[in-house]
């Protein structure tokens, strides 16, 4: 019988599983992939936006050789931490289902060794929403020149690639995409790119747009895709572009589907997980940390405050095992 089982080996995850083996509680963490699956996913010349000391956890000192570090500083990091506060985890183990309620959880999963289950007295949920993007719902998104994500440019050289989205993430694809020699048009229902792309995204990206470099088409909505073309309707009617490979930027939703399975009562409205103030969802025991507790909002959830998160959940586990523990 563990304590804790935390779900999900991203830094929200790893901050969660560090309160809670500070606090003495037998912690086990599960990830479907490897350790900070997500951050490894992400494109190799990523910055972050916020600054290295925001994304610290466990107050360990993040050095960084910038304030804003790079992908492959924040895996060294928090690979670091883990190993620093030997944490337990088992990777390459997905979680397939949670049952029972507090004091009594079984946590089903699946492993390179077959299917099996633990025991667990608490169960947090950081999921995270990258596995889950937002689709167009037209024909041909599920060809399999599109993507939902790049990690290296140079699959792309001299190809024509239609990004598809307005904010930050379709901005900084089509960036690094030109600048990897790729042909890039970039598509937006909108009247305009989003006001709050990172602000030193939106002055190179609109100069590049100026001068020829990005093809930028507003006011379009993607109708079909096919196998090396693109269809969007604009206020003139239906215009086919050329299209090697469609990347598909238009935002997350959180990874939920635990969840609902447990039982969950989510928010009609807001089609988020009804949570107290210490993150506990409507199954007593369950805890969520992170995005993955706030459905379609992803925008406002960060590592910044989803630590925070883990951090008030850990202190509510360990505050109701305290009489267990010390009778």
């Amino acid at each position: 019988m563990w304590d804790l089982i935390i779900v999900g080996a991203g830094p929200v995850g790893l901050s969660a599983a560090i309160e809670a083996r500070r606090a003495g509680l037998r912690a086990l963490v599960l990830e479907k992939g490897t350790l900070l699956n997500t951050i490894r996913r992400w494109p190799v010349e990523t910055v972050f936006f916020s600054e290295a000391r925001n994304l610290e956890i466990g107050g360990h000192p993040f050095p960084s050789l910038a304030p804003k570090p790079t992908r492959r500083e924040a895996l060294v990091y928090y690979r670091r931490v883990a190993e620093v506060e030997g944490l337990e985890v088992h990777t390459y183990t997905e979680v397939t289902g949670i049952g029972g309620s507090e004091g009594n959880f079984s946590v089903r999963y699946r492993s390179r060794e077959g299917e099996g289950s633990l025991e667990a007295r608490f169960v947090l949920v950081a999921t995270g929403y990258y596995d889950n993007p937002n689709r167009l719902g037209v024909p041909g998104e599920h060809l399999p020149h599109v993507r939902y994500g790049i990690e290296e440019t140079i699959s792309y050289w001299q190809q024509e690639v239609v990004v598809i989205g307005g904010s930050n993430s379709a901005v900084e694809a089509a960036l690094e995409l030109y600048r990897g020699g790729a042909r890039v048009t970039v598509v937006h229902h909108e009247a305009e790119i989003r006001p709050r792309v990172k602000y030193w995204l939106k002055p190179d990206f609109d100069n590049r747009v100026k001068e020829g470099s990005i093809r930028l088409l507003l006011g379009a909505r993607v109708r079909e895709i096919g196998l090396r073309s693109l269809t969007v309707e604009r206020p003139g009617g239906l215009q086919t572009l050329p299209a090697d490979f469609v990347i598909v930027h238009i935002g997350y939703r959180a990874t939920d589907g635990l969840l609902r399975q447990a039982g969950v009562r989510f928010d009609e409205q807001s089609d988020q997980p009804v949570l107290s103030e210490a993150f506990e969802t409507s199954l007593r025991g369950l805890f969520v940390a992170g995005s993955a507790g706030f459905g379609p909002d992803t925008r406002t959830v960060f590592i910044e405050n989803g630590r925070e998160h883990a951090r008030v959940a850990a202190a509510e586990i360990v505050r109701r095992l305290e009489p267990a523990a010390h009778p």
